[in-house]
């Protein structure tokens, strides 16, 4: 039986050249035009709209659009189809000069990228739209030696290309005016090592973006694992370091957050920077709180399963991108709770822990007033110095401050912490001032044990400050962080409130009224 051929009317010409000119103009009609298969959900147009000023970032070296861009999404939510493979595609035919380097966490995974790339770029409706079928005077094609799927090139007079590699891998003597990073981490066993995570950023810094181009743009596709996973510690440094890559960020939790969750000011938001994560300041695509990102795919419902089934851990960093470490460590930071204000009409022990020795060098003096109430123990207002003439200045100011608060200070009785002890004694201006001698009791484990304890009940609390987030990754890290001096000045708070409460009838009680 003969094959019926389709006639061809002029209308339907002339939508056929609509549709290529709109696919080399716009990056989701290319796709669904490239790979008729290929149905975005609304998540994938938000996105696009993303990587479309990427490109224009890459088009205009460096003048217009976004050269740094994040984009977080739960597994099998499509972000690998679109942002590491049909993406790179549209960038090559609209800028055939271009190098791509795209990788991952595996060599295997990072050259099924390039394959795809290059499959993309051989396909006849790429070639409608960029190549020899469309109507451009140097068509976008694959160079005639270019067989790797590892590293490829187009065909001549165009320079642009696509070399793959894994994190760690080599890709020296190799430029990018687009850097694809899919997924830097392939596991929790990777994420939870410090020793992985650190060779990551590592071979981030000293090799990735040492290949960067002039006007060249970074793309990174990233489901989170921990707070310090590459995503987490890019957010921190937009906060830390001023110099540093400021990120447009693409959050998509699996489900929409509740509204409680959200910042309500650029404080907040920050503090969450420093945390690891990226929280913006309402849901990016509109949602309502508890709504699926692909109901399509997965239903609210069908996530309330996967929720049920999978460890709790696992869903908030994998789906949620709310990562955190896992617990087991003395401290466990989803026990450590911030609240707006500190209790009203109560009693304050504010104990200052000294650096050891008069030199100060790396290590921090510090002090915080605690309280405690029949349920939870409260820590506000830490003034935290290195020079201990300079801090010993702050907590006087402090002290004349609290005056008409009840506040107990404490100073160790050691060494020479007994001079700082007399110094303050001996102030006129400080003689209403409450001032004791502490002597530690135990060694900084021992003595921090009551601490964790209320901790792991949800009763420590902070009250919100600037200080918080420094306090929580201080006791995170306890025993085994560079710093504890929060927690030792939190531990002898805890101490002076068992002394004094000890002696009903002095008029200080560390406790609430």
């Amino acid at each position: 039986m003969a094959k019926r051929i389709t006639e061809i009317t002029p209308d339907m010409a002339k939508a056929e050249r609509a549709a290529r000119e709109l696919a080399r103009r716009r990056f989701m009609p290319f796709a669904t035009y490239l790979a008729p298969w290929y149905k975005p959900a609304r998540h994938h147009l938000l996105v696009g709209e993303y990587l479309e000023k990427v490109e224009l970032y890459i088009r205009t070296r460096g003048s217009e659009g976004i050269g740094r861009l994040i984009i977080l999404e739960p597994p099998r939510s499509g972000k690998t189809e679109e942002a590491a493979r049909l993406f790179p595609a549209w960038v090559l035919g609209k800028n055939p000069d271009a190098r791509v380097i795209v990788t991952s966490y595996g060599a295997d995974l990072a050259q099924d990228d390039s394959r795809a790339i290059r499959n993309y770029v051989l396909n006849e409706r790429y070639s409608s739209i960029f190549g020899g079928k469309s109507a451009i005077e140097t068509p976008v094609l694959l160079s005639e030696d270019s067989a790797s799927k590892a590293a490829w090139d187009l065909g001549e007079p165009h320079r642009g290309g696509v070399v793959a590699a894994g994190i760690g891998g080599g890709i020296t003597g190799k430029g990018a005016n687009l850097m694809v990073i899919d997924d830097p981490f392939k596991s929790r066993e990777d994420a939870e090592s410090e020793s992985y995570r650190r060779k990551v950023m590592d071979w981030y810094r000293s090799v990735a973006y040492q290949r960067l181009e002039d006007g060249g743009a970074i793309v990174i596709m990233h489901t989170r694992w921990h707070p310090d996973d590459l995503a987490g510690q890019l957010l921190k440094l937009m906060v830390e370091d001023p110099l540093a890559d400021q990120w447009t960020v693409v959050n998509l939790p699996a489900l929409a957050y509740d509204e409680i969750d959200y910042p309500t000011n650029e404080e907040q938001f920050k503090e969450n920077l420093l945390r690891g994560l990226y929280i913006p300041y309402a849901d990016q695509l509109e949602r309502k709180p508890g709504e699926a990102l692909w109901p399509e795919k997965f239903s609210a419902e069908d996530l309330a399963r996967k929720r049920a089934n999978t460890d709790e851990l696992e869903f908030a960093s994998l789906d949620q991108q709310l990562p955190r470490p896992q617990s087991g460590g003395f401290f466990d930071e989803g026990n450590i709770k911030v609240v707006e204000h500190a209790p009203e009409e109560a009693t304050w022990c504010a104990y200052m822990d000294l650096a050891l020795g008069e030199s100060q060098r790396s290590d921090l003096n510090a002090v915080l007033a605690v309280t405690m109430n029949e349920t939870d123990l409260v820590g506000r207002d830490l003034i935290q110095v290195r020079d201990l003439d300079e801090f010993m200045k702050q907590v006087k100011t402090a002290m004349l401050a609290e005056k008409n608060r009840r506040v107990v200070w404490g100073v160790e009785d050691v060494a020479f912490q007994s001079r700082v002890f007399q110094e303050f004694s001996r102030d006129p201006e400080l003689a209403m001032v409450a001032i004791r001698r502490v002597k530690p009791d135990g060694d900084k484990v021992t003595r921090a044990r009551p601490l964790q304890m209320r901790a792991r009940e949800g009763h420590l609390k902070l009250v919100r400050g600037t200080w918080n987030l420094q306090a929580i990754r201080q006791m995170v890290a306890f025993p085994n962080g560079k710093h504890d001096d929060i927690v030792d000045t939190f531990s002898g708070g805890m101490q002076m409130i068992a002394e004094l409460a000890g002696r009903p009838k002095r008029s200080a009680k560390c406790y609430a009224g």
